[in-house]
């Protein structure tokens, strides 16, 4: 039988002999190429234990992980898996995992701590967010996960074998110091991938939304369910209790916007349409679907309790790199924010301040946009280098240590 390609006319690639100089940089290729394996296979070994593949196991492990990879800077893994075969851990430098807490977690993490007296590694525990149930705000859906007294004391327990516990912020880290009695915590905030969120700021369409909602300004909250008494526990005095009643009242002013949920009592006004709600996104869409709803304002409410004391200013943070002002409940959590509220009608009046003035708005915006260069992951990635490269008060975490005001003898 005669192959279908017996007639056809074949062609080489090219009919150039190769030359000395093209064989020469063939050659330097062929050498950089074994270099850069030489280099992979020498880099220091990092796994990475996420707690979950939502917003938090992002911004702490995954995207820092990834802009590591992208330096060549580790041999890094990340896993929700526990691996058990012991020679996995071979050469492994440091191990980090986040919001361990039940009992088979707490079993594992000693396992890991018998790993540790063969490999000499680094164990490291991360948590962005308070887990003791008794700081946990009984309007916080989230609370009932953490109401099983073993589950406080394996996280604690956890915690505890820790060589190193890295938080967001210094509330949480002298929390966590003052509630398990470990010395050894570091904080590294919230970097903003430049890949995620820097691609949104244009001046010039932040000046025509301003101009085209000028006799309506549209002012946006984006947040999950758990800052909202969803289950009706304490009759919604949540993280906008305080604010709804100024946003019922002003509802011919502002174009009220809710992106992810909205608080109860203004649920008939999102009925009648007079309030504006866009349900949750995905993470990659999230950025972008905050550009597409054209907003002039942001604003971040919550309640004053030692739960949201210790979160992150990611709101504040994330309008920033939107070029978006943020306003923000004068909390702690917000000691960087130069517009903050205590009341629905103080927030009512940061509003007016700002959009009634169309240099003063975009001022507002193009330091808040200034601000946010402070704030980019790929700028910050030595502070995850240093953490991940060496022990904790060591003298080469110049950035860790700097903020952390570390003493290094």
């Amino acid at each position: 039988m005669l192959s279908p390609f017996n007639n056809v006319t074949r062609r080489p690639f090219s009919t150039v002999e190769p030359t000395v100089g093209s064989l020469a940089a063939l050659a330097q290729a062929t050498l950089k190429e074994e270099e850069a394996k030489k280099k992979k296979d020498d880099l220091d070994r990092v796994l990475n234990f996420y707690a979950d593949y939502s917003g938090c196991g992002h911004w702490r492990m995954i995207w820092p992980e990834q802009v590591l990879k992208a330096n060549q800077k580790f041999n890094i893994a990340g896993s929700t898996v526990m691996v058990g075969e012991g020679n996995f851990f071979h050469n492994v430098k440091t191990i980090r995992v986040q919001r361990q807490a039940t009992l088979q977690q707490k079993e594992y993490f000693s396992f890991l701590k018998d790993i540790q007296k063969q490999n000499n590694m680094n164990l490291i525990y991360e948590i962005d967010d308070i887990i003791f149930h008794e700081d946990i705000p009984e309007y916080n859906k989230f609370k009932t996960a953490f109401a099983d007294p073993e589950i406080r004391k394996t996280s604690m327990e956890i915690m505890q074998m820790a060589d190193e516990m890295t938080v967001t912020n210094q509330f949480m880290k002298e929390y966590f110091q003052e509630k398990t009695g470990h010395e050894q915590i570091t904080v590294i905030p919230n970097f903003v991938p430049k890949f995620w969120m820097d691609r949104f700021y244009d001046r010039t369409e932040i000046s025509t939304n301003y101009e085209n909602n000028k006799k309506k300004p549209r002012i946006l909250y984006c947040g999950s369910g758990a800052h909202f008494d969803v289950d009706q526990r304490v009759k919604h005095q949540d993280d906008f209790f305080l604010v709804n009643d100024a946003i019922r009242k002003t509802v011919k002013d502002f174009q009220w916007v809710f992106f992810g949920g909205f608080p109860g009592p203004l649920a008939d006004l999102v009925r009648e349409r007079k309030v504006e709600f866009h349900g949750w996104e995905g993470l990659m869409r999230y950025p972008y679907k905050i550009h597409e709803l054209k907003c002039q304002l942001m604003y971040a409410p919550l309640a004053d309790n030692t739960f949201n004391k210790a979160k992150s200013d990611l709101k504040f943070i994330e309008g920033c790199c939107m070029g978006i002002p943020t306003i923000c409940q004068d909390l702690v959590t917000y000691k960087n924010a130069p517009y903050k509220f205590k009341t629905g009608d103080e927030l009512i009046d940061q509003i007016k301040a700002l959009v009634s003035d169309r240099k003063r708005y975009m001022s507002a915006s193009k330091k808040a946009k200034i601000f946010s260069n402070n704030r980019w992951l790929e700028d910050n990635i030595g502070f995850y280098e240093e953490l991940y490269k060496y022990p904790y008060g060591h003298p080469d975490r110049k950035n860790i240590n700097k903020l952390n005001k570390v003493v290094v003898n």
